[in-house]
């Protein structure tokens, strides 16, 4: 089942499933943002508190639950002042405060892409684990192999959109538009066409292994 949301005349699809939306208007992505019922979806943007406590004093008012700080290695950042720590650790810090308790679904603003791989991944891994529905507004390609379903959107409404996959396997229409694909499966298909690979692939890792095996 899809939800549907009204932008002025574009319509626009939002799958029921882990999403990137890739957008290269950002007048567009606001308003599909704006139009989204604050009821059932939490946005987290790149906003951070301006109040100046420390990290645990932070945690604590958004009940956090400290049992997770193992979970998400936050042991050497409790006793800091929050607004004192790199920015990028705010960032993680307001995410992971926010989505902890919250049972509806969650939109990224394009605030993902200021993690590192590590972080990135814990909080995916969190939704994942506590099967909480969420959607990536980005502007950076490679954060679309973390999700399975893709959007491409410009000005005009969707240019394209399905399985992350099958998106990808639309190179010319990605490239046309203005965006570059995520490097291992650029990498991985000129590898292919060279001869020295079989199949593209979606993750670094796996591609590295393979090539040392």
């Amino acid at each position: 089942m899809q939800k549907i949301f009204g932008v002025d005349k574009l319509k626009f699809y939002l799958s029921e499933i882990t999403t990137s939306v890739i957008y290269n208007d950002e007048k567009t992505k606001n308003e599909i943002i704006k139009s989204l019922k604050k009821e059932s979806f939490l946005v987290i943007d790149t906003k951070t508190p301006n109040v100046n406590i420390l990290v645990k004093d932070f945690l604590k008012s958004f009940k956090f639950n400290m049992q997770l700080i193992p979970y998400f290695n936050l042991e050497n950042y409790l006793n800091k002042p929050y607004l004192e720590i790199p920015f990028e650790d705010q960032i993680f810090i307001k995410i992971i405060s926010m989505i902890v308790n919250y049972k509806g679904n969650v939109v990224f603003d394009d605030v993902l892409t200021f993690l590192n791989e590590t972080k990135k991944y814990s909080v995916l891994k969190y939704l994942k684990d506590n099967d909480i529905i969420y959607f990536n507004f980005t502007s950076d390609m490679e954060e679309v192999l973390f999700t399975k379903y893709l959007i491409v959107l410009s000005k005009d409404g969707v240019i394209i959109e399905g399985s992350t996959k099958s998106v990808l396997k639309e190179e010319k229409i990605i490239k046309h538009n203005g965006f570059n694909l995520p490097f291992v499966v650029d990498l991985s298909r000129q590898l292919v066409d060279y001869g020295i690979l079989e199949k593209e692939y979606y993750s670094l890792e796996k591609l590295v292994s393979d090539l040392w095996k």
